[in-house]
Parts: structure tokens; C-alpha cells; sequence
């Protein structure tokens, strides 16, 4: 294993503690420097990386003690869970792409066959919001043919609609070819604290 190697592998234990959607990190570390590296991880480096995912949750821990108020992620899950109650599912960490995000929707979708599109955003949002650069959400129906794009405008507007509720300032152009944008805010996802919102 390389140097390079080492330090990618590292990084990516960070982001994954800082992220707030690997709870099994430590369990799993060794299957995801496996699936991260060409060979298979040296003992000495799982324990490695074991024990940097362990310092970095540690100071998350700490840090997350202090949030007394709703954080933006917390806000962004109250109102993906209002959009899932008017018929929209609504996905955080959807896979890593967005056509992986739109097979969870769709796996979702099956047993919940009301629901009339999805919003979710991906691994590769995550990595950009954990460094501070904002959040792309995907959307749109899950009817296909004619008015398919007036149908995707209308969720879009019901989604900025329902984040503005709970306070998420959004950007997007209003059409069905611009993934919508909440600016950089700071990444704060709880793992270990039950949001007081």
C-alpha cells in the first residue's frame, strides 16, 4: 500500500465519521478499505484507520454535545420528512451517483406506490456539503411521457416550498434541468443527539 494510499483511505475515514451516515464505521472498517483499495487492507492499517475513525466520532461526539439549537441538517430532515408525508420521497445519502439515487428512490417506490416523485441528494453531495460547498438535491416525477417536465417543475416548487418552511434558503432556476442548491451551510448531522427540533 502506497502513501498516497494511506492518506486517501484516512480521508475518507474522516469524512465518513464527520458525515453523520456511517454509524457502523468502526465495524465496517475493514470492508470499506477493501472496497476503497485496490488489495486488500494490512491488519496494521485497519487498525490504523480504526483508530482515526475513532478520534474523529470522538470529537464529533463532543462537538454534537454543544448544538443546543436545530442545525441545518436537522432542519433538511424535518422537511424531507414533510415532503415523504405529501407523497414525495425524500432521501439523504441516496447512494454515491445520481443514477444509484434514483434506484434507491425507485426501491423505495415500490412500497410506497402513491408517491409521485423523489428528492434525495447523494454520496458525492454529502462529500461537497461535509466540505462546506452546499447541498445539490436531486428531483422529479416518476410519470413518464408528455408533461413529465411540468410535472418535475411543480415537485421542484413543492420542495423549495417545504424547505423554506423550515428554514432552508434554496437556489434554483425553476426548471426541470437544474438540480436544486441550498447553499453552503455548516455540515452538523447528528449521530449521537436526538435534534431538538
Amino acid at each position: 500500500m502506497t502513501e498516497e494510499d494511506r492518506r486517501h483511505a484516512l480521508a475518507a475515514f474522516e469524512h465518513w465519521a464527520r458525515s453523520g451516515y456511517a454509524p457502523d464505521l468502526l465495524d465496517e472498517a475493514e470492508e470499506r478499505l477493501g472496497d476503497l483499495l485496490a488489495d486488500e487492507p494490512p491488519p496494521a492499517f485497519v487498525a490504523e484507520a480504526r483508530a482515526h475513525g475513532r478520534r474523529v466520532l470522538d470529537e464529533q461526539r463532543a462537538a454534537e454535545a454543544t448544538w443546543a439549537e436545530p442545525t441545518g441538517n436537522d432542519r433538511i430532515t424535518e422537511a424531507f420528512a414533510d415532503l415523504e408525508d405529501l407523497g414525495i420521497i425524500a432521501l439523504e445519502d441516496a447512494g454515491y451517483t445520481t443514477s444509484e439515487g434514483w434506484e434507491d428512490a425507485r426501491e423505495v417506490a415500490r412500497d410506497f406506490p402513491e408517491a409521485r416523485g423523489a428528492v434525495f441528494f447523494h454520496g458525492q453531495d454529502v462529500e461537497r456539503g461535509v466540505r462546506g460547498e452546499g447541498l445539490w438535491l436531486t428531483f422529479g416525477p416518476f410519470a413518464r411521457g408528455a408533461g413529465r417536465d411540468e410535472a418535475a417543475v411543480e415537485l421542484g416548487r413543492e420542495v423549495v416550498e417545504v424547505l423554506a418552511a423550515h428554514g432552508v434558503a434554496t437556489t434554483w432556476d425553476g426548471t426541470a434541468k437544474q438540480r436544486i442548491q441550498i447553499p453552503p451551510f455548516p455540515w452538523r448531522k447528528r449521530q449521537f443527539t436526538e435534534s431538538p427540533v
